[in-house]
């Protein structure tokens, strides 16, 4: 994390707000099309491969040429968005294409759920953090070179590189299954996934569409202002991600054990992830003028109130990716679509009203209102889904979560 403060301090300050806003502006196409080339299959393969031990192989290897062709598909779309969206501003265009060839790394990350599904994710930390590593010195060089923008858009495509290069040499450095393809898998994992990839694209986009509607409507300047607010608000996240991820498998494997075992494990893991979030929300709400200023500089102050919003945003997106391992275990995915429905036109409504009055702020407070209702309110539109929202509610009264 401090090595991480301390490249993006020095890379906004670099670039400046204008700059800093278009590196964001170009990757946030690049983060709705990772979505697009997963196809929903990430929410589900863990469970698939804890199901089917002996079918590992055939589902890694159907997945892999699955993301591969999605991934090739995404990135002649985003070129074409762009072209419409930007046909006057080439240097959108071009950082924007250099990025989006990072989408051909996240074929691999389906490697990724062999390690979970096996309860060694550390590995995938590791290559992450080398990554992260190597990308950060690419960054600093950037700077005491005084290279362009375009420079900084490669670092993308090192990252997903390194990331790749790792994970590959760990799957088979532990003898993982031989990797092959069918037909009848591709057809169950692309069926299985759908609703997921329906609700992933409309998460995504909404998380993402500030940042583009923001573009359009106020400029490159806004987006770094929003940019660097989000930044810091989202730098924590790793740690209750880590958690989430790590908890997943065993959740799923006491589902088919334990049903009374699996419900507590789950408001064990909700009462964590709720609590660590509140405490680094009050933490940076009460430090977010020093952060910003420390980290970006005058030329961001205007982050500080954006920040500040932002930050409580991070809980419910938190609750959010939480809530997919139930939908996932009770079969019950074909409502997140639902869910993201409800928070997207509530965001992009928000975004078109409060964009133009209020700028970065408004898209902030736009965002934050978007998570409550997607990912806890919609919970009690539906019945069977009503239940979670009780568990959550308990889960943050510390109910019933002791070991």
């Amino acid at each position: 994390m401090g090595l991480s403060l301390i490249v993006t301090s020095l890379m906004a300050r670099y670039l400046g707000t204008q700059n800093f806003g278009l590196l964001n502006y170009s990757l946030a196409y690049i983060l709705i099309f990772t979505t697009v080339s997963k196809l929903g299959i990430d929410s589900i393969i863990v469970n698939e491969i804890i199901k089917k031990r002996e079918d590992t192989g055939k589902l890694i290897g159907t997945t892999i040429c699955l993301r591969l062709l999605s991934s090739t598909l995404s990135i002649s779309l985003i070129f074409l968005i762009v072209r419409y969206m930007d046909p006057h501003d080439y240097t959108v265009q071009i950082i924007t294409f250099i990025q989006s060839i990072s989408l051909l790394m996240v074929v691999f990350d389906t490697i990724e759920f062999w390690f979970q599904s096996n309860l060694q994710s550390k590995y995938i930390v590791i290559s992450k953090s080398i990554a992260f590593t190597i990308v950060s010195v690419w960054r600093l060089s950037l700077i005491f070179f005084e290279k362009s923008i375009y420079y900084f858009a490669v670092a993308t495509i090192i990252e997903g590189l390194v990331i790749s290069l790792f994970i590959v040499v760990f799957y088979f450095k532990f003898k993982g299954p031989k990797i092959r393809f069918s037909f009848l898998t591709a057809k169950d994992l692309l069926s299985q996934g759908f609703y997921f990839f329906i609700a992933g694209l409309l998460i995504v986009a909404y998380t993402q569409i500030d940042k583009i509607m923001l573009g359009q409507i106020m400029g490159g300047t806004t987006v770094g202002i929003y940019a660097a607010a989000m930044t810091i608000s989202s730098l924590w996240v790793f740690i209750p991600n880590a958690i989430i991820q790590s908890a997943r498998p065993v959740i799923m494997i006491s589902k088919t054990e334990n049903e009374q075992f699996y419900l507590k494990k789950y408001r064990q893991l909700y009462c964590s992830i709720i609590w660590i979030g509140i405490g680094a929300s009050i933490c940076i709400t009460l430090l977010s003028k020093p952060i910003i200023l420390l980290i970006y500089g005058n030329e961001f102050i205007e982050s500080i109130n954006v920040l500040i919003i932002l930050i409580w945003s991070r809980i419910f997106s938190l609750i959010g990716t939480t809530r997919a391992i139930w939908l996932t275990v009770e079969d019950l995915g074909r409502f997140q679509v639902s869910f993201v429905a409800f928070g997207a036109i509530v965001n992009i409504v928000l975004n078109l009203i409060l964009i133009p009055r209020y700028g970065a702020i408004g898209a902030a407070i736009a965002t934050l209102l978007a998570e409550v209702i997607s990912t806890f309110i919609a919970l009690l539109f539906f019945k069977k889904t009503r239940p979670l929202f009780k568990l959550i509610i308990d889960a943050f009264l510390f109910k019933d979560v002791k070991i």
